[in-house]
């Protein structure tokens, strides 16, 4: 599993730690704050006095607040000295706790917000499938704290001069941050067949391998069927519930 760490040096420059997981490797860098959104972090500290003494750092925080939790650095004892020394294990300790809250906060405002977010998705599905899973990928993603996620799902595109003909394609959704939907190709095709069994119910978790992240859960939403890949730092069984709980409403 790879992971990007975010620290504000001060008002014009951020500290990013760039880990992978499975090879061992650790390094940082220094960057602008101008290029904070480029970034696909799992995590941002910073340090409390800076946020009173700059706007344009607290603006740029809340927009990347709706991505990935944001934490005062003290909290979990962190300088900016010993961020940049974390080795492997630490970073892992320290990004497991952080997500862990994230992740939790996440689910119970699901939870407490599932009808309303119900509703709204399914108002989008007779008119704007695209929107729908745009907007379902976006929850997924925050709600499984992933650091990837991969949406597949089946669709009609209209074929032939006067697009009176229909055939069934593949859309594939995914993104850093924001959803990025195109039409699969013959390998998402494959995906789809591969796991076509699993699609008989409206949610299962078809394969999941904690030790490397890798998570794929599949299902049916109105009996269409939808298939999601996404590497998570935890699959706990509060959101397996919670998850399943969700989509089956969006089928009731």
């Amino acid at each position: 599993m790879q992971c990007q760490m975010g620290y504000v040096k001060n008002a014009n420059q951020l500290i990013i730690k760039e880990m992978d997981f499975s090879s061992n490797s650790n390094s940082s860098k220094v960057i602008g704050l101008d290029e904070l959104q480029d970034q696909n972090l799992q995590v941002l500290f910073y340090e409390e006095e800076q946020l009173a003494e700059d706007d344009t750092l607290k603006e740029a925080m809340m927009i990347s607040s709706k991505f990935y939790p944001i934490r005062i650095a003290n909290e979990l004892s962190l300088t900016k000295e010993s961020f940049e020394k974390l080795e492997i294990s630490q970073a892992q300790e320290v990004l497991s706790k952080v997500l862990s809250n994230w992740i939790l906060q996440n689910n119970i405002i699901l939870l407490e917000e599932l009808y309303q977010v119900v509703d709204h998705l399914n108002a989008l599905w007779p008119n704007d499938r695209t929107a729908f899973f745009e907007e379902l990928w976006f929850i997924l993603k925050n709600n499984l704290g992933a650091s990837s996620i991969r949406l597949i799902y089946n669709d009609l595109k209209k074929i032939g001069k006067n697009d009176d003909k229909n055939t069934l394609i593949q859309v594939t959704i995914e993104g850093d941050k924001m959803p990025n939907p195109k039409e699969g190709a013959e390998f998402e095709k494959k995906l789809m067949d591969n796991y076509k069994e699993e699609f008989v119910n409206q949610f299962t978790v078809a394969e999941y391998l904690p030790e490397k992240g890798q998570l794929v859960l599949a299902g049916s939403i109105k009996k269409s069927p939808f298939l999601v890949m996404a590497t998570v730092s935890e699959f706990t069984r509060l959101q397996q519930s919670i998850v399943q709980t969700f989509i089956q409403s969006l089928s009731r």
